[in-house]
């Protein structure tokens, strides 16, 4: 399936780090340049409206903990995180 996402530490709702609940377990979602379009994602697919800003933290504050995606790419358009250009942290998806 493709996933449930949340957003933590941020104070509300619909701000916050990305996380996305896999095969029982929320993950952080990683993406080498994390920016408007993949928070326009996020923020359409929890229903937040549209992104006010992208933060990307350097790598010691990334957190800890599983990951659920990395390498995500998108192009701003999609419905879901979900549709854009991933990598599942482990190849359990196949193509087609």
């Amino acid at each position: 399936s493709s996933g449930s996402l949340r957003l933590v530490g941020g104070g509300s709702r619909c701000a916050g780090r990305v996380e996305i609940f896999q095969r029982g377990t929320w993950g952080r979602v990683l993406a080498e340049q994390w920016d408007e379009q993949e928070a326009s994602v996020v923020c359409r697919q929890l229903r937040c409206g549209e992104a006010e800003t992208a933060y990307n933290p350097p790598k010691a504050e990334r957190g800890t903990g599983p990951v659920g995606l990395r390498g995500v790419r998108c192009a701003g358009h999609e419905a879901s995180l979900s549709l854009c250009n991933t990598s599942l942290a482990e190849s359990a998806l196949a193509a087609g």
